[in-house]
């Protein structure tokens, strides 16, 4: 069973609509979709159209997207939202619009799709990872909608009383869900941080994004290793790192974005390299070593540390 798992990434979910029309190019076809926050909204689409077709199609959305489709307002807006108490800085609405306007017509719940979908969020009250997809009664959009909630960004989505937000939180690449439901090949394309050294932190926002984003790398080498040591899964670990830079309100790159993963991944089908090894091996091909700290040692999954003593 071949799954393709999809990330978390804002607005550089465009990087991810290249990757799919590589691979429906190629002529892999997905039997099982999982996806985290913008990587849900493109799962949820293409599950409904899992063709090259669809995923052109869906290029052409986020091509057309502006920012004013998915944040309201503006400086001024959020600042207010801030003082009144809001729970986010900007509204969900135009969100949750968009997402019901570019659902093919007849799709609304999980049954209506052409291939199973999986979809993730958060309680905030619980810590509680929540998989939508085994009920196919359930509304598509309010799955979509909970695992796109980013926290602060958006206030988190109100489901039957539950509180949730972003998956990624939780799991950014969520391939052990894929693994769990069956998939023995798996296509997981990542637009998130994969170890590569970057410029200090400063400023309370910024550290506290850069704290965020090294506990989901952390989550991601734990399902990493957790697929190396699996003889049955093949594992395509797909990095696309293009764009880290961008302004998470910038839209006027999808155009760029789109045909950098789809370079990234037919770069990477020319020449498959799925991960059966040791994880140490695979993050020392992928990423540059860490540097060395007097007193500290570099640890890494699977591991094991013992005391000298």
């Amino acid at each position: 069973m071949i799954a393709f798992v999809l990330s978390g990434g804002g607005n550089r979910g465009a990087l991810e609509v290249g990757a799919l029309q590589a691979l429906f190019a190629h002529g892999i076809q997905p039997d099982l979709l999982v996806g985290t926050s913008a990587g849900a909204m493109n799962a949820a689409f293409i599950a409904a159209d899992p063709s090259l077709v669809g995923a052109l199609t869906l290029g052409g959305l986020w091509k057309s997207l502006r920012r004013r489709d998915v944040f309201p307002g503006n400086a001024l807006t959020m600042a207010w939202r801030v003082l009144t108490g809001q729970d986010g800085l900007v509204s969900s609405d135009r969100l949750r619009d968009l997402v019901l306007r570019n659902l093919p017509p007849g799709v609304t719940r999980f049954g209506d799709l052409r291939v199973h979908l999986y979809t993730t969020a958060a309680d905030l009250n619980t810590a509680t990872l929540y998989l939508f997809g085994d009920d196919p009664s359930t509304l598509i959009v309010d799955a979509v909608m909970a695992s796109a909630s980013l926290p602060i960004t958006f206030p988190p989505y109100v489901y039957h009383g539950a509180q949730l937000v972003d998956g990624g939180i939780v799991a950014n690449v969520p391939i052990e869900i894929a693994m769990v439901k069956g998939a023995t090949e798996i296509y997981a394309i990542d637009l998130g941080y994969s170890g590569e050294p970057v410029p200090d932190a400063h400023g309370v926002v910024a550290i506290a994004q850069r704290m965020l984003t090294t506990l989901i790398y952390q989550q991601l080498l734990d399902d990493l290793e957790e697929a190396a040591q699996d003889p049955a899964i093949t594992l395509h670990h797909i990095r696309i790192p293009a764009f880290h830079g961008i302004s998470m309100w910038d839209f006027g790159q999808a155009e760029a974005m789109i045909q950098a993963g789809k370079a990234i991944t037919e770069e990477y089908l020319a020449n498959p390299q799925p991960l059966t090894v040791a994880l140490s091996e695979y993050l020392a091909a992928v990423r540059p070593p860490a540097p060395a700290l007097p007193g500290a040692t570099v640890y890494r999954p699977g591991r094991r540390m013992r005391s000298s003593r």
